[in-house]
C-alpha cells in the first residue's frame, strides 16, 4: 500500500507542479470531500514531500540542461546576456523573500488558508486569468526589468491554494505580451531558486527512517512525470491553449462551491 500511495503521490506532484490546476487547492479539497480518508495525500512526511519536489526539480534541470548550459558558459566567458538572463531571475525571486519575511515577521500562518472556503476565490480566479489569455494579441515582447518583477509579484499569489505557480506567471507574462516560450522557460527557471528555498527551509523537518524503496520510487516518479508533462505543456503553449485549463478550473471551483455550501 505504501509503494502505491508513493507512486500515487509522485505522479500527482509531476502533473499538478508544472500543470497549471494547483496541486495544493487539490489536496485541500481532496482533504474535505474525504476527510479523515484523505490521508493517501494529507500524510506524507516532509521526508518524501522533499524528495518528490526534488524529483519534479530534476525533471526542470533535465528538460532545460541545454538552456542551463549555454548560461552557465555564458556567466564563465560574462556574456551580456547570460548575466542579464541570471539578474532576472535573482530579481524575480524577490517579491516572494520579501513576503516571505513580513510573514514571518507579523506571525502571519499561510497555512490558516488553506481551508475549502479560499476555493471559492482562487479556483475562479485561476479559470479566469487562463481564459483571458486566450485573447491576449502575443506582441513577442521579450523580457525586461518590469516583466520579471511583474511574474515574480505573480507568484505571490501562487502560494493560495487553487492557484498555479506556472500559471499565475506564464499568464502574467502573456497578458503583457510577452511569447509564450519565452514566458514559460522563464518561469520555470524562477521555479528553481523557489523550489531550493522550499527545500532549504524543510531540512530541519526531514527524517531518516523513511524507507529507501520508497523514496528512490517517489524520486523517480515524479522526475519522469514531470518531464513528460514538460513536454506536454510546450506542446500546448506552442498552440497557444493553454486558456483551455481554464474550463478544468471552472469545474472545480463550482465543486468547491458545493462542498462549502452543502457543508
Amino acid at each position: 500500500m505504501e509503494i502505491i500511495k508513493t507512486i500515487l503521490l509522485a505522479i500527482v506532484q509531476g502533473v499538478s507542479e508544472f500543470l497549471p490546476i494547483s496541486s495544493s487547492g487539490h489536496i485541500v479539497l481532496f482533504e474535505d470531500i474525504f476527510d479523515s480518508s484523505a490521508n493517501l495525500v494529507s500524510s506524507h512526511d516532509a521526508t518524501l514531500e522533499v524528495v518528490l519536489h526534488i524529483g519534479t526539480l530534476i525533471s526542470i534541470l533535465i528538460f532545460f540542461r541545454t538552456d542551463i548550459l549555454a548560461l552557465l558558459k555564458g556567466l564563465l566567458k560574462r556574456d551580456k546576456d547570460s548575466s542579464i538572463y541570471t539578474f532576472y531571475v535573482a530579481i524575480a525571486t524577490i517579491p516572494i523573500v520579501i513576503f516571505y519575511f513580513i510573514t514571518n515577521y507579523f506571525e502571519y500562518d499561510l497555512e490558516s488558508l488553506f481551508k475549502v472556503d479560499t476555493l471559492m476565490y482562487t479556483f475562479l480566479l485561476n479559470a479566469i486569468v487562463l481564459y483571458a489569455t486566450r485573447y491576449v494579441k502575443v506582441k513577442k515582447i521579450e523580457l525586461s526589468l518590469f516583466l520579471v518583477l511583474i511574474m515574480g509579484t505573480a507568484q505571490i499569489i501562487a502560494l493560495f491554494p487553487g492557484v498555479s505557480r506556472s500559471g499565475i506567471t506564464i499568464c502574467a507574462a502573456l497578458l503583457c505580451g510577452c511569447n509564450q516560450k519565452v514566458a514559460a522557460k522563464f518561469s520555470f527557471f524562477m521555479f528553481i531558486p523557489a523550489i531550493l528555498g522550499v527545500l532549504v527551509l524543510k531540512l530541519n523537518d526531514i527524517q531518516t527512517n523513511i524507507d529507501l524503496s520508497v523514496a528512490i520510487l517517489g524520486f523517480v516518479f515524479s522526475m519522469i512525470t514531470g518531464l513528460l508533462v514538460l513536454k506536454l505543456l510546450f506542446r500546448i503553449l506552442e498552440n497557444q491553449k493553454l486558456w483551455m485549463f481554464s474550463f478544468y478550473s471552472l469545474v472545480v471551483w463550482i465543486i468547491s462551491m458545493m462542498v462549502v455550501y452543502n457543508g
